[in-house]
C-alpha cells in the first residue's frame, strides 16, 4: 500500500514537473519571437500610461510617464521574473535614449524583452 502511494506521488511529481517545463519552454519561445517596435514619443500626449506583457513565467506591469514629448519616468509596478531582476535597469537606457531600440541586459534577456514590450504597450495606449 505504501509502495503504491509512493509510486503515485512520484508519477504526479514527474507530470507536474513536465507541465512546468513545457510552460517555461512555451514562454521562452514566445519571448524569442517577440519584436519590439519603436514608438514616436512626440506623437503622445503628456500623461501616465500603463502597459503590461506576460510571456511564460515572466510578467511585467508598469507605468510610463510622458511629458513634453519625452519619456520622463518608467515605474515598474510588478515584475514576476524568475531570475531576471537585473533587467529592470533597462528602463534607464530607454529614458536616456528616448527609444525602445536598446540592448537587452546580459543575463536577463527574456525579462528585458518583456519589459520593453510592456513599455511599447503603454506608449501605444498613449
Amino acid at each position: 500500500m505504501l509502495r503504491k502511494g509512493l509510486i503515485t506521488l512520484l508519477v504526479a511529481a514527474v507530470l507536474f514537473g513536465a507541465g512546468i517545463g513545457f510552460s517555461l519552454w512555451k514562454g521562452t519561445n514566445e519571448i524569442k519571437q517577440m519584436t519590439v517596435g519603436d514608438v514616436t514619443v512626440a506623437d503622445i500626449a503628456d500623461g501616465v500610461y500603463q502597459g503590461d506583457t506576460t510571456a511564460g513565467a515572466i510578467k511585467v506591469l508598469l507605468e510610463v510617464t510622458v511629458r513634453d514629448a519625452k519619456i520622463v519616468a518608467i515605474n515598474i509596478l510588478e515584475h514576476d521574473n524568475g531570475q531576471g531582476e537585473a533587467a529592470e535597469s533597462i528602463v534607464e537606457e530607454i529614458i536616456a535614449k528616448q527609444s525602445l531600440q536598446v540592448d537587452t541586459i546580459s543575463g536577463a534577456t527574456y525579462s528585458s524583452t518583456v519589459i520593453l514590450k510592456a513599455v511599447e504597450d503603454a506608449l501605444q495606449n498613449g
